[in-house]
């Protein structure tokens, strides 16, 4: 009897504990307890309205809503443009335009993400669009304001043109999901100031011709259609200004011919320009003139048999070689620069490829091919020792003569006597961080070359008596 009446009173005892610590949380209902925010405004930048429900959309943003409180909190979080806002929300994993009874424990935090949608503008300049996520805690009205900006496009889905055509549009994108192909026959010609952009794994692709005419002023520009994150900012970890890989890139087949780019600017793909096809005319396949092509996955230009031409422009940050000549080819570079600096991998591929040989995983040689090969008044430098890989098979090798350029490379044949080459010495850029291939006042590369009769260089700055090496003219 006695062991009963003390288990009776142990089960008292403990039932007592357990209904105090099941007491429910109290929650501050005070009208000076407010909530305090990460961000007081949410900016994106200017995005592509909807070519169809939802696409596209922005890049995520995300801010933190804080209950500094030693009670817990509840608010409502709503959109005060309600459901025909060019926003949407994610409170704390649920999605929608209104939220009630949203509860923040103790001196604890929500996250809330923010997407925007524009809608069509029907209008040439980009719109300005705003709204704000309202907070509604205790009887007082907090928001965090949103901005964007909206600017209508000229989409292509899986699109094609077998006759001539021009894109002129200087005020909407053009923007390709998928691919538009330019079929054998067809022209496409893309005129100053046109912004191409492309959506993931989309690309141009042409076996007819294609003709970029951008100019100094106005270049013509290849991109992702990421575009709300253009600029470096605190609201997301993903920096699409400089992501390679957002798209495949510009690509040339069989029978394309008399292709030109001229002033352009192509970046943040996987292969900058692929071809794969050789001359039928004689012509090079491409020619590339006063143009800017970095941030590739893999390459700036890679030619599979192929015939190009190129002066006056810039290769860089590329996760392989900026420049491969797989299987040959007919390469003629003058006035170049070739970074090897890459700021998103670690590759230990050289800034320059150039083979003729074909081989397997084992590295035993499949085949190999014709090679001609001409670089002229030019930089190939990066972090790495050696810059300029070959392998080539002498036997195939119809020309090759790389003169009066800066090497960075262990292959001291390159700087034998008459090649006029300087080996290994750093060309100073002014600073390649932020891609600026310019020379400094203290360059080695400057008064190296010979004159070749390319009188102006990327920025149409005019060349001296005593050209200096790569793209650019330094003028003190």
């Amino acid at each position: 009897m006695h062991f009963i009446l003390k288990l009776l009173r142990i089960f008292a005892i403990f039932s007592v504990l357990f209904l105090a610590s099941c007491k429910p949380e109290s929650f501050t209902t005070a009208s000076e307890d407010k909530l305090t925010f990460s961000h007081d405004t949410i900016l994106f930048d200017t995005l592509l309205t909807q070519n169809s429900p939802g696409v596209p959309k922005s890049v995520n943003r995300q801010f933190l809503v804080k209950n500094t409180h030693d009670q817990k909190i509840k608010t409502r979080i709503f959109l005060a443009g309600g459901v025909k806002s060019t926003f949407r929300l994610n409170v704390d994993g649920d999605t929608g335009t209104f939220f009630d009874e949203v509860e923040i424990r103790a001196n604890d935090s929500i996250f809330v993400f923010v997407e925007a949608y524009p809608l069509k503008s029907f209008t040439d300049n980009p719109i300005f669009i705003k709204d704000s996520i309202v907070f509604i805690t205790n009887g007082n009205m907090q928001d965090v304001k949103l901005i964007t900006w909206g600017q209508d496009a000229v989409y292509f889905y899986r699109d094609s043109t077998e006759t001539d055509l021009v894109w002129a549009d200087k005020n909407k994108p053009y923007v390709i999901y998928d691919y538009f192909y330019v079929k054998p026959g067809a022209t496409l010609r893309i005129l100053p100031g046109v912004k191409v952009y492309f959506a993931p794994y989309s690309t141009l692709y042409t076996e007819g011709t294609l003709k970029v005419e951008g100019t100094l002023e106005e270049p013509v520009i290849f991109e992702g259609d990421r575009t709300a994150d253009k600029y470096s900012d605190a609201f997301t970890i993903y920096k699409y200004y400089n992501i390679p890989g957002q798209w495949f890139g510009l690509a040339f087949g069989w029978p394309s011919n008399q292709n030109s780019i001229r002033h352009a600017r192509i970046k943040n793909a996987t292969v900058g320009i692929f071809l794969d096809s050789s001359s039928s005319d004689g012509q090079p396949n491409v020619g590339i003139y006063n143009c800017i092509i970095q941030n590739m996955l893999y390459n700036a230009v890679r030619g599979n048999q192929s015939m190009i031409y190129s002066e006056n422009s810039v290769f860089a940050n590329c996760g392989s070689a900026c420049i491969y000549t797989f299987k040959g080819g007919d390469y003629d570079l003058k006035h170049i620069t070739i970074s090897g600096y890459t700021d998103f991998s670690g590759s230990s591929d050289p800034a320059l490829a150039v083979t003729n040989r074909l081989r397997n995983d084992f590295g035993q040689i499949l085949a190999t091919y014709p090679l001609k090969f001409s670089l002229l008044n030019s930089i190939v430098h990066g972090p790495k020792e050696e810059e300029f890989y070959t392998d080539i098979d002498d036997t195939k090798v119809l020309a090759f003569s790389p003169l009066n350029n800066l090497i960075k490379t262990k292959n001291k044949s390159f700087g034998q006597t008459g090649t006029r080459n300087i080996l290994n010495v750093d060309p100073k850029f002014v600073d390649y961080k932020k891609y600026r291939f310019d020379l400094d006042t203290l360059s080695p590369a400057k008064d190296t070359c010979l004159n070749i009769g390319i009188n102006t260089d990327l920025n149409n700055i005019n060349r001296d008596s005593k050209p200096d090496a790569g793209a650019y003219e330094r003028k003190e």
